[in-house]
This record gives structure tokens, sequence and C-alpha cells, in this order.
């Protein structure tokens, strides 16, 4: 599958490049989205670069999310990161601007995500970690199928298994 630029409905994933480094440090300096972080994603004295340059490094896939009818205008982003190739296991993850959410971009962006996944990588569990305090997250993945493994008052893990959709026990 070529991952450079994906589609759904409404929703454009565009591959991300050091040429997104502004929007990218924007999106992780929102305040309603630093509330679900223990820890600042941007390291002090980090420029704009050196930040999207090592996000971009630590993922196997990052893409800028967008609309369809504004291909232009990044409003969030989205990843499969730390792929354990012996188990088959990646994690997902994503950010959209506070203004987006509860629209269903990131589910349908997620759902991109999951195929890529699961035909170039060839994952047979997707995980996503989050914050216990993180409920629309929680709520986005349950909706599409994921179920909690672990769970404490900091951080929850959340499991899909793509072959047949069944939690791994």
């Amino acid at each position: 599958m070529k991952t450079d630029i994906l589609t759904n409905g409404n929703v454009l994933l565009k591959k991300m490049t050091e040429a997104d480094a502004n929007f990218q440090y924007n999106l992780y300096s929102q305040p309603e989205l630093l509330k679900n972080y223990d820890e600042l994603p941007v390291l002090e004295g980090e420029s704009p670069q050196q930040f999207t340059k090592r996000i971009i490094s630590a993922c196997e896939y990052i893409w800028t999310v967008r609309l369809v009818d504004a291909p232009d205008k990044a409003i969030g982003d989205c990843a499969l990161h730390h792929w354990d190739k012996d188990n088959a296991e990646i994690l997902i993850g994503g950010a959209l601007l506070p203004e987006y959410w509860g629209q269903g971009i990131m589910q349908t962006a997620f759902e991109l995500l999951i195929g890529v996944a699961k035909e170039n990588l060839k994952v047979k569990k997707m995980l996503g970690y989050t914050k216990t305090r993180n409920l629309k997250a929680i709520r986005l993945v349950e909706k599409m199928g994921f179920e909690k493994v672990s769970s404490d008052e900091r951080d929850t893990v959340m499991q899909k298994r793509l072959d047949d959709n069944q939690l791994v026990k």
C-alpha cells in the first residue's frame, strides 16, 4: 500500500515532513492537548524543526491529518510507532487541534492507519497508550473495538487484535 497520501471520506493523511515543523510545534503547544501529558512533548530549547525531526524518526509512519476540502491545512497528526516486528504489534497515536475534536476525524484517520499496519507491516495487534484522564481518546478507540488491558490512576493501555478483532488474553 502506498502511504505518502491516504484518504477516506473527508479525511486526508499526508506523510509528515520537516516542512510541517511549525504546524507540528504549534499542535503540541495547545493547552487543551497538553492536559493529557505528564511531560511536555517539546523538549526545553527544542526548535520546531528539531522537534519534528525527532518525532518523525521515532515513527514507522507519521502523517499530518487534513480535510479533503482543505488539503493545504494540517489539523492534526497520526502515527504508527514502536513497531515490535517479532510480536507483530505496533502503537497507534495521534492528536488534533481542539476545534476538530468530536467530529469523527481521528477515527477515520485511525482506520486508515490500521489498514497500513495490517497490509504493510503484517501487524496482528494494535496498542494505544494514553492517560487515564483522557476519556475522549479511550472512548474513541473503544468504539473501534479496542479493549482496555491495563489501567491505573495515571495510564491506560488499549489493545485490538487485527486478525479477528478479539482481545489477546
